[in-house]
């Protein structure tokens, strides 16, 4: 047992110089916490495992995982940085990925499964043991049923009433597996409403996420510790090249090779986004052309911001900041070109203003109108975190300024509650890594297609989010649509802004997928269990993390632990062939 770790968070647990292990975790996000909730059940009491994290420790970045801080992650330079990522013309992407002990499932909320169906079609097996994974996993989870009466909040309601007004089908019991939904894949309905449980409980603490998945007592764990590269070694009898290590540098610029038991250690990658760029940067497998191919991100679109009515204000309160319910419509591709139907979602965001300032001065930097400066935020990602924080103060103090005058002046509001959303959607061609250097290329807006999901999508719900709250007045929308173009009129406005959107302010979910496929970079295990996740030309290195799917079409977080899990049950507690 090595407690050390949470009996003083600043000291790490001493690793002897010639220690090995049975397994090494290069990235502790929600693909490790599924892979080592499960492995840990299999295994014995002396099995040795080891977890390298680029980030912080857990503990001084915890606060951002309560439901009163969660926004703070974009603003927080330990636990969240950008990617290099940028279209093929050049246009930057604002687009990032999380550096903490448990992953995005440590920042961010929405708790779907992508469908059983889809899952089938990516990894293989069938319906019923997808259904399963879910069931396994989401026990563990332990959530309360969102459908339940009074779970969602008074506001929350309010807006999937008005959605079912504009023909959005209710929640569906079906959908759910122990309390988490998952996509529908029914033809009958193309808008659908879905309520998902939080991670926090009734004062905002994050009671069940990635992290709770893992028992971390039995594990060793190295932070603020960047892996640099593998250490491959040709294995004498011809069943692949061996992992014999993984090389780190840590914020002192120390280098340390942490090694794996000859013959039966395993090197695991759950880096997400960062588990291409490693396999790229190991010149053993670079002969594989299909590792960081096929990889996407959700378009992330915000959309136009409505002050809360003043017969509702009274009902919108701290847990509104993030609504635990979602809307998604299938939008059929076009017959004669082949396209495939889209799911575009919608998030949905209310609140005091000064509330939601961290996530408005975070994603609105995608309107910053200097692209060249934005390709700059991608290769020096502090600069982000300076900005983001300035305009936060800057925002800040305009709102405290208005708020001190309105108790004065009749017509300025004491506090301003507002209420927002975001549509998202899968680009319609995959991107790629470039091989050398760190650039992710995006293709968004590269296809027609994107821009008529987009202006559908937008064009057929200003009604429904205008019904949710009152426009601003004119010199407030005014301004608001002169820095960033997003529409409170269908038609034109919304043609503007998606034309925009496309050439000047490309803005992702941060959900990157893809680059280690299985299938085609790693074993789908279907004929040797205990080589699913491993990489083709290796005997010991597997991956079990989001790059190995193809992007959802849902929020990520469930699809990432459910590939851990899923790994893991086949290397560890599935007895076919191993």
């Amino acid at each position: 047992m090595w407690f050390p770790l949470f009996r003083n968070t600043d000291a790490m647990p001493p690793i002897d110089s010639d220690e090995e292990f049975d397994l090494i975790v290069v990235g502790s996000g929600n693909g490790a916490c599924g892979f080592l909730g499960e492995c840990l059940k299999h295994v014995p009491e002396d099995y040795r495992v080891l977890v390298l994290e680029e980030g912080d420790n857990f503990f001084f970045t915890s606060d951002i995982t309560h439901q009163n801080g969660w926004s703070k992650s974009y603003a927080n330079g330990s636990a969240f940085t950008l990617h290099n990522a940028v279209t093929p013309s050049g246009k930057s992407v604002l687009s990032g990925r999380a550096r903490t002990l448990g992953g995005g499932g440590s920042i961010n909320y929405t708790m779907i499964h992508e469908s059983s169906d889809w899952l089938v079609k990516q990894a293989g097996y069938d319906v019923d043991y997808w259904n399963d994974c879910k069931k396994e996993l989401n026990a563990s989870l332990d959530r309360p049923d969102p459908l339940a009466a009074g779970y969602q909040t008074p506001f929350a309601d309010f807006i999937a009433e008005n959605a079912q007004q504009v023909g959005y089908a209710p929640p569906n019991k079906d959908d759910m597996i122990q309390n988490i939904p998952s996509l529908s894949e029914s033809k009958s309905q193309s808008k659908r409403l879905y309520f998902f449980p939080t991670q926090f409980d009734m004062f905002g603490s994050r009671t069940k996420s990635g992290v709770s998945l893992v028992k971390w007592q039995k594990i060793k764990y190295r932070w603020n510790t960047k892996v640099v590269g593998l250490e491959m070694d040709k294995k004498s009898d011809s069943t692949g090249i061996a992992c014999n290590g993984v090389q780190t540098r840590n914020k002192q610029g120390v280098d340390v090779t942490y090694k794996v038991k000859k013959d039966t250690g395993r090197v695991l990658l759950c880096g997400g986004s960062q588990s291409p760029r490693i396999l790229l940067n190991t010149k053993e497998l670079a002969g594989n052309e299909k590792i960081g191919q096929r990889v996407n991100d959700h378009v992330c679109m915000p959309l136009a911001v409505y002050f809360v009515d003043k017969d509702k204000a009274s009902v919108v309160g701290a847990t509104d900041n993030y609504e635990s319910l979602f809307a998604d419509m299938v939008i059929d591709g076009k017959r004669g070109k082949g396209e495939a139907e889209t799911v575009v979602n919608i998030d949905f965001f209310s609140g005091d203003v000064l509330r939601l300032i961290y996530l408005i001065s975070s994603l609105y930097l995608c309107y910053l109108p200097f692209n060249s400066f934005k390709r700059l935020m991608g290769r020096y990602p502090i600069i982000f975190t300076y900005l983001a924080n300035t305009i936060r103060m800057l925002l800040t103090a305009i709102i405290s300024i208005i708020t001190v005058l309105g108790r004065f002046v009749p017509f300025l509001p004491r506090s301003i509650k507002v209420t927002t959303a975001l549509i998202k959607f899968n680009a319609s061609k995959e991107g790629y890594y470039e091989r050398v250097g760190d650039k992710i290329i995006l293709r968004f807006f590269e296809d027609d297609r994107d821009y008529d999901i987009a202006e559908e999508a937008i064009n057929k719900n200003l009604a429904f989010l205008e019904s949710n709250g009152v426009k601003p007045p004119f010199p407030i929308r005014y301004l608001f649509q002169l820095l960033t173009k997003i529409p409170y009129r269908r038609g034109r406005q919304v043609r503007r802004y998606v034309r925009n959107f496309a050439q000047k302010t490309l803005l992702s979910e941060q959900h990157l997928a893809g680059g280690c496929l299985l299938g085609d970079v790693v074993d789908k295990g279907l004929e040797d269990s205990a080589k699913t996740g491993q990489v083709f030309g290796t005997s010991n290195l597997y991956v079990a993390d989001l790059s190995i799917v193809p992007l959802p079409r849902v929020s990520t977080q469930m699809t990432a632990y459910l590939m851990g899990h899923h790994v893991a049950k086949q290397i560890y507690s599935t007895k076919k062939n191993n």
